[in-house]
Parts: structure tokens; C-alpha cells; sequence
């Protein structure tokens, strides 16, 4: 009994392109997986709306009584399509009139009737405009309709809803619940959540969340570019790309050198595109919030253990990028689907959703502290980004020919 007590609810985190489940106990001031599942979804289900999402739950259902979880309690995040975020610089004033302005403010900045909708925000920091100092903040907004509709569907599936969470706020919490010298206070957090159809940038100093930004990049518009090129269906480039993630970027054959220089010059147009939306994401941050800048980006998501993106990242940043670890301060051991090699960066979002309904900082885990100039995970040598990108295009009927043989 002791020990369930201690038993935090799952976070639920369904994607466009799967279904993320963990749940963690809290013991002693550890953080232990107790049980992890994730399953992809029919990609012919993606554009259907309503269909899609009753899909989505009836897996998260069938993993739940699958996945050795402990109870039905969920903190699950709101769909991505639905929430919709803006900053707002407002004069300065007492704390307790702040949610009538944001209110008040929060008509003319969003499509859709606010007095029908939640409206919830970040209270950021003071920053200079001109000669003046404002109040920054991050606005968070969905329909009440489309909200209420969302929690039905849980309950029809038999899940109960501790708490409802937005996508950034679960992944900084992922950095936040673990920062714990006053040092780290001072350290600027980049997070760049690359999914299935769009990418998130999250950015923080030290327990603040201070920026977030969605940028409508993603996978799917890489596949797409991939499967026009080579003349192969969607499935099959991104089937394509995963088996090139995950075979080591030295000394393959010829063939295979070949395919992955031509998805490379494929894809790179847009991942350089993507590069330029994150720059000038640290270019508005760098300039409203004074200070120290980041010295690493750290990518998560289904799309960051692409080599090629981090390369063009790398080069586009002109600093380090890592492929984040967020697991790597979760006691792993006792739970086989969430002690697997490589970064695990997918489970960020999960991960995230279920510290919301802990109190207190964590201790990272023996070798996960590293300084500002190490990885947490694979760092790009900005150099060889460098030359990566100025490499001679191969040729791209060559590769085609050589698809079947990657």
C-alpha cells in the first residue's frame, strides 16, 4: 500500500504518428518507470478528424489494460491542433488584475471567441520595449467545445483525467523539475520537439519557461519530399530515413551511400528552411530577454535521431546539437519498454505529463550533469556540419536505383 501511494498517474501523449504511455513511482526521492507502452498509429487514419482521434484512444485503451499500469488516472495532453498559443507585452501592474487584461486581450489576438473558449497563460518576465517595461506573456487558449469533446472520448474509453496539459509546458518540465543548483538558474534551455507535423520550440532560463513557437515543419513534409524524388510511396521513404538514422554515418556501402546523399539533398532544402525559423526564434529571445545565451539546442521528438537534420541545425545555429536524453534521470531498469538503447528522445512529452503531478526537484542521475560545452547526447562538430553542407550533390537517379538495396 505503501508502495502505491507512491504510484503517479500515466502520461498520455498521442501523437499524429503514435501513442506514448509511462507512468513513474516516486520512491525515496527517485524517479522509477514502472511501466511504458507506445504503439504507431494507421497512417491512413491521419486525415480523418474524429476518426483519427477515436483510433488514437481505443490504442491508449488497449495499452492500458495491456501495459502493467497501476490504476486509470491520466495526465494527458491536449490534442496539438486544438490549443493555441501567443505572446503578449503588457504594462506593468498588480498580479490579481493580470488574468482581467489577459482576458480582455485575448479577444482581439485569437480566431475564435474567447468567451467561449479556456484561457490560461504564463506570466514570463518583465522585459524593455523602447523606454518602457512591459510584462511578457505566454497566452495558452482552446474551445471550450472542442476541450469538453477531448474529455468525453477519455472517459468513453474508461481513462480518468487527472489533469489536462499543453505540449510545452510538459516538455520544459522535462529540464525544470531538474534544475537545482542556483547556477542553473542562469542557463538558457533550447528545446526543439521535431514530430510528425510540425515542430515545437521551447525555450527557457532555468525554471522559466520564457518562449515557445510552433513551426508548421515536420516530418511528414520531409517523407513527402523523399517519396516525390525516388518515386517510392510515403510509407516507404519514411521507412527509408529511420533504417538510414539508424545505421552508423561512416563506412556503409556504396549503395547505401548513395541513397543516403539523395535523401539528404532531398530533404535538405527544408531542414534548412527549419533551421532559419529556429534562428530567428534565438534571434527574439536573445534580444528580449538579457543575458546569457544558449550554448547548446537539445532536439527531441520522432524526427531527432535523424543525423542530417542535426547537421543542418548545427550549421543554422552555429552551436551544438544534441539529441536529448529525457529519460536519463528515470531509474529505467525494472521496466523493459522504457530501457532501450539510444535516447529514447520520443518519450519527452510523456515523460513531462507526468511530472506535472509531482512537487519538488530531482537529482539527475550518476553522469547525466554535464557542462554547457558536452552532450547529453550525439553533438554535432560544427565543422563537419560545414563541410556536410557543402558537399557535392550525388547524383539522384543513382540512388533511386540503389533504394531497394538500402
Amino acid at each position: 500500500m505503501f508502495r502505491r501511494a507512491d504510484i503517479l498517474p500515466i502520461g498520455l501523449d498521442i501523437g499524429h504518428d503514435s501513442v506514448k504511455m509511462l507512468q513513474l513511482e516516486l520512491c525515496g526521492g527517485e524517479l522509477i518507470a514502472r511501466a511504458a507502452a507506445s504503439r504507431p498509429l494507421d497512417p491512413l487514419l491521419r486525415a480523418k478528424g474524429e476518426a483519427a482521434m477515436d483510433a488514437a484512444l481505443e490504442v491508449a485503451a488497449d495499452l492500458l489494460r495491456r501495459g502493467g499500469f497501476i490504476g486509470r488516472r491520466v495526465v494527458a495532453a491536449l490534442p496539438r491542433e486544438i490549443v493555441h498559443i501567443k505572446n503578449l507585452r503588457l504594462p506593468l501592474m498588480p498580479a490579481a488584475e493580470l488574468p482581467t487584461a489577459i482576458r480582455f486581450e485575448a479577444r482581439n489576438i485569437f480566431p475564435f471567441d474567447t468567451e467561449s473558449a479556456y484561457v490560461d497563460y504564463l506570466a514570463v518576465s518583465e522585459v524593455r520595449q523602447g523606454g518602457d517595461v512591459r510584462q511578457e506573456v505566454i497566452v495558452l487558449a482552446a474551445r471550450q467545445a472542442e476541450v469538453d469533446d477531448f474529455l468525453e472520448r477519455l472517459d468513453r474509453v474508461g481513462m480518468i483525467v487527472d489533469s489536462l496539459d499543453a505540449d510545452p509546458c510538459a516538455l520544459y518540465r522535462t529540464v525544470e523539475k531538474f534544475v537545482r543548483r542556483r547556477d542553473d538558474d542562469l542557463e538558457v534551455h533550447v528545446l526543439i520537439d521535431v514530430g510528425l507535423r510540425r515542430t515545437q520550440v521551447v525555450i527557457g532560463r532555468g525554471r522559466e519557461l520564457t518562449f515557445v513557437k510552433p513551426i508548421d515543419i515536420g516530418g511528414q513534409r520531409l517523407n513527402e519530399i523523399v517519396a516525390q524524388r525516388l518515386g517510392i510511396t510515403m510509407a516507404e521513404a519514411q521507412s527509408l530515413r529511420r533504417r538510414l538514422s539508424a545505421m552508423p554515418q561512416e563506412g556503409g556501402v556504396d549503395g547505401q551511400e548513395s541513397v543516403r546523399q539523395a535523401v539528404f539533398n532531398a530533404t535538405r532544402a527544408i531542414m534548412e528552411e527549419l533551421g532559419r525559423e529556429v534562428s530567428l526564434c534565438l534571434r527574439y529571445h536573445s534580444v528580449t530577454f538579457r543575458g546569457p545565451g544558449p550554448t547548446r539546442v537539445r532536439v527531441l521528438g520522432g524526427e531527432a535521431n535523424d543525423p542530417n537534420l542535426r547537421t543542418v541545425l548545427g550549421a543554422a545555429l552555429s552551436m551544438p546539437v544534441e539529441v536529448g536524453r529525457p529519460l536519463i534521470s528515470v531509474n529505467c531498469s525494472e521496466c523493459k519498454a522504457a530501457n532501450q538503447p539510444g535516447p529514447m528522445c520520443e518519450w519527452a512529452t510523456a515523460l513531462g505529463l507526468v511530472l506535472k503531478k509531482t512537487g519538488g526537484k530531482f537529482p539527475p542521475r550518476d553522469g547525466s550533469r554535464r557542462s554547457t560545452r558536452a552532450a547529453v547526447g550525439e553533438v554535432i562538430d560544427l565543422n563537419q556540419a560545414v563541410a556536410s553542407a557543402g558537399e557535392s550533390r550525388a547524383s539522384d537517379n543513382k540512388a533511386t536505383a540503389e533504394v531497394a538495396r538500402a
